[in-house]
């Protein structure tokens, strides 16, 4: 399998040498760039073999094709036809040796697949981006829990990036997966340094039909037990994610891992169509593909009538599946007790368990500008119920649960940097 990245920088020829890329097995578009910084951010990920680029891209300069070469990223310029000595001397200044006329993008497909000899031999990963390997399959079942709740921020990616983050405290093989169409940030609650999708890149592997073997490259290593597939970049890129690519990703990662999804919050209605797609689609695949859902709402009067309403419109979508509820933010300046509060929920779903999650802003405020999942940096009381929401979900991990302080989590691989910048 070849992965190509893609920058036209606006150029006509885009479309059409995506299309001729497309019809070639064996070949897979993993990123069209937006520019050069983020064609050498991606690059330099270790997941791309061929960078097909204009050659009228701005910042285009030797240093950049430089920097490909030093990732093992073959350069394929496109040029207008007709560019005689001038285009002659712009490559040799790039050092660019394989060029393709914008009139001959018909050909484009035979030279990325044999541009200075690129083939798909050398690993997939790179040690300080991608995991190395699958997991040894143990035989047991694995499973996929996805966290859902309604729209208003009430703590979906805090509880869903903290209970991945206890599961793999407990030495257990976890994958991450953010399916969140619209407001992606598993990556910012990590510090991972989110240069490529890692949901785009599995449902293009997906697509080429080499998902088994190179799921793991699409993947980024948190710790040695932690891994976790990227959001979408911008909330425009789900077109690029066809449907059902979610839920074959979702099947192939719980053979090897226990699997945590964060889902976006909307359901959509009754007029999708599954053959053409929408935003929600991601969310409905995840929820479709769970063998537990656990749905979050704020304690709030706010959050707690969102909560009842995303109930309602959740059991209008899958019927009557059990659902664990978990209300967020619980503080007794709100006046009513917890049994007040399971009273209610329980009139609006099928109910598995029901478990309450304590205010605690310094908690959640320290682990999100660390770029840790909570419980990482010590123990709270979020992170003790949270824990116990994984004793919930996961029974058979309560006796790998880690006595003593709770410490970080050993090894990451990858940190927040200084003056990184944030995905698009």
């Amino acid at each position: 399998m070849i992965c190509v990245l893609l920058l036209a920088s606006g150029a006509a020829w885009e479309s059409p040498a995506l299309a001729q890329l497309g019809t070639r097995p064996g070949i897979v578009v993993l990123k069209r760039c937006v520019d050069v910084d983020d064609l050498m951010a991606t690059a330099a990920s270790g997941q791309a073999d061929v960078a097909v680029v204009s050659l009228r891209a701005p910042g285009l300069d030797a240093e950049a094709v430089a920097h490909l070469r030093r990732h093992d990223v073959r350069p394929v310029a496109v040029a207008a036809s007709g560019g005689g000595e001038d285009l002659a001397v712009r490559l040799a200044r790039l050092d660019v040796r394989t060029v393709v006329t914008s009139d001959q993008l018909e050909s484009l497909p035979d030279v990325v697949s044999t541009v200075e000899g690129v083939a798909d031999t050398r690993p997939r990963s790179d040690p300080g981006t991608g995991l190395h390997e699958r997991p040894a399959q143990s035989g047991d079942p694995h499973k996929v829990v996805t966290v859902w709740g309604p729209a208003g921020s009430p703590g979906r990616t805090t509880l869903a990036t903290a209970f991945a983050a206890e599961l793999a405290r407990r030495d257990t093989m976890t994958l991450l997966v953010d399916a969140d169409p619209r407001a992606a940030a598993v990556a910012q609650h990590l510090g991972v340094l989110d240069q490529v999708s890692g949901v785009l890149a599995a449902s293009r592997l997906a697509a080429s039909g080499s998902l088994p073997e190179r799921l793991p490259s699409a993947c980024r290593a948190v710790t040695p037990k932690l891994g976790v597939l990227t959001g979408l970049p911008r909330a425009d890129r789900w077109v690029e994610v066809r449907p059902g690519a979610l839920g074959e990703v979702l099947e192939e990662a719980r053979a090897s891992w226990e699997v945590v999804v964060d889902a976006g919050s909307d359901l959509g209605d009754d007029t999708w169509d599954r053959g053409t797609g929408a935003p929600h689609a991601l969310t409905l695949e995840a929820l479709e593909a769970a063998d537990d859902i656990v749905v979050v709402g704020s304690a709030d009067p706010v959050g707690l009538a969102r909560l009842a309403r995303g109930l309602v419109d959740l059991r209008e979508v899958l019927g009557e599946v059990p659902v664990r509820v978990v209300v967020n933010r619980m503080r007794s300046s709100l006046g009513w007790s917890q049994p007040d509060v399971a009273a209610m929920v329980e009139g609006f779903a099928l109910v598995a368990g029901l478990h309450f999650l304590p205010e605690d802003q310094a908690a959640a405020d320290r682990a999100l500008v660390a770029g840790r999942a909570v419980g990482e940096d010590g123990d709270s009381p979020l992170s003790r119920g949270i824990a116990s929401v994984v004793d919930a979900v996961h029974p058979a991990s309560y006796g790998a649960r880690p006595k003593g302080p709770r410490g970080r989590l050993p090894g990451r691989v990858r940190k927040r940097r200084a003056g990184t910048a944030r995905p698009r």
